[in-house]
């Protein structure tokens, strides 16, 4: 429906009046460029702006290629130079597109900017000896000292946060979140692995990790939804939280056998957020839980079951005609679900609801610390026990061997080298 039509449906439905339409269709033409000026497309999935990010996509590589290969030639020094320099020509065309009228390749133009951040804390760190060699060899090893080996990581994720932060207040442009997003990742889960390190970098300890990363992810992206004026600054924390809740349930449920069965009533709570929220990625992740879950009845606990097929397909058959039924009984209900799309959603419980799965899983992390020790000594067990197996058959091809060389008299059993054979 185009904005004409919009307008003529609200005339028609007393929402508006006529003077109101056409003053509305006066203001919509004034804002439209004159003959001989060219605006910028509208930002939306169009080709302007896949072409936008495609062109960010390929100068990050470029320059990604460009650190990598030079980085030895350039020094410390060098880089630091070369990507605030970069960032300062990335700033001087985002001016100049701002003069023109063409506020998304501005935004674009300064989170090009705002990805210069972290490489030049980086090369600050490395370039002015706070962060040398050595320290980075003694914090890969398996014990190493916190604050130290957590300063680095920390000062290049600040470095990128501030940046983002300090784009916002220049203009509204939503994928200045990206950093943000990102950082909402790699920080808790940096920090959580250091206080509940696991046996090894998978497992039921992981799993819950990732978890409280979704659930307290998912409190930050519904607090920033309700504090929306235009620009949808959530979009990038639910796609985070979207990847950490999908990474932690996957996880669960290949290692901890006890929760498998609860995989389906989950996606089925997800799909639910989903449409109370308004987010379909939280959808995406829900309808993937379901198919995993199906997948797991099929060909594990019904795997010998001749009906289950048939059952399932008349299961998803009757949710088809319950779905249509609701519609035509409880319209109301379902409007009020989905809620005013000119509000902000509103979800039971709010930010403590969203933190329950964080909650859960910090009570959880010791039984899951527990199942990893356990998992971790029976994998040593099998691992013995299949080196004492190749070990076996190895010193039997050994021996075999030594039997069939010429010159070598086979002897029996209680007969020594020297001794006669009998009669």
């Amino acid at each position: 429906m185009t904005i004409h039509e919009l307008l003529q449906s609200g005339v028609e439905r007393g929402i508006i009046s006529a003077e109101q339409r056409a003053a509305l269709v006066a203001l919509a033409g004034a804002t439209e460029p004159r003959a001989g000026e060219h605006g910028e497309a509208e930002r939306a999935f169009n080709g302007v702006t896949i072409a936008y990010g495609l062109g960010a996509i390929v100068v990050l590589f470029a320059f990604g290629w460009f650190m990598v290969d030079r980085w030895k030639v350039l020094g410390n020094g060098g880089v630091l130079a070369l990507s605030m320099a970069y960032a300062g020509i990335f700033l001087v065309v985002a001016h100049f597109l701002k003069r023109e009228g063409f506020e998304t390749a501005r935004g674009v133009a300064t989170l090009l900017a705002v990805g210069m951040a972290p490489l030049a804390m980086y090369a600050l760190l490395a370039w002015t000896g706070v962060w040398t060699p050595e320290l980075e060899g003694l914090c890969r090893q398996r014990v190493h000292p916190f604050a130290v080996c957590q300063g680095q990581p920390l000062a290049i994720e600040l470095a990128a946060v501030a940046a983002a932060l300090v784009a916002m207040r220049t203009m509204a442009f939503a994928p200045f979140m990206i950093p943000i997003a990102v950082v909402g990742i790699t920080l808790p889960e940096r920090l959580l692995r250091e206080w509940a390190a696991g046996p090894g970098i998978d497992g039921a300890g992981m799993g819950w990790r990732w978890v409280i990363i979704g659930s307290v992810l998912a409190a930050a992206a519904y607090t920033v939804d309700q504090r929306r004026r235009g620009e949808d600054y959530g979009f990038w924390l639910w796609n985070s939280t979207a990847v950490a809740t999908w990474w932690g349930c996957m996880m669960l449920f290949q290692v901890d056998h006890s929760l498998r069965g609860y995989l389906g009533p989950v996606s089925l709570l997800l799909i639910t957020t989903s449409v109370i929220l308004r987010r379909r990625i939280l959808l995406v992740v829900g309808l993937f839980g379901v198919f995993g879950f199906l997948a797991w009845l099929a060909f594990d606990v019904f795997k010998l079951t001749t009906a289950f097929p048939l059952v399932l397909a008349t299961i998803g058959v009757s949710i088809i005609v319950l779905t249509v039924w609701v519609q035509k009984r409880f319209p109301e209900a379902l409007q009020r679900m989905g809620g005013d799309p000119s509000k902000p959603a509103r979800f039971p419980g709010g930010v403590l609801a969203l933190l329950a799965p964080a909650l859960l899983g910090l009570v959880l992390m010791q039984e899951a610390a527990r199942l990893d020790r356990e998992a971790a000594a029976d994998r040593r067990s099998a691992n013995r026990a299949r080196e004492a197996r190749h070990r076996i058959h190895r010193d039997s091809i050994e021996a075999a061997k030594r039997r069939q060389q010429p010159g070598t008299t086979q002897t029996a059993p209680g007969q020594g080298p020297g001794t006669a054979p009998k009669p």
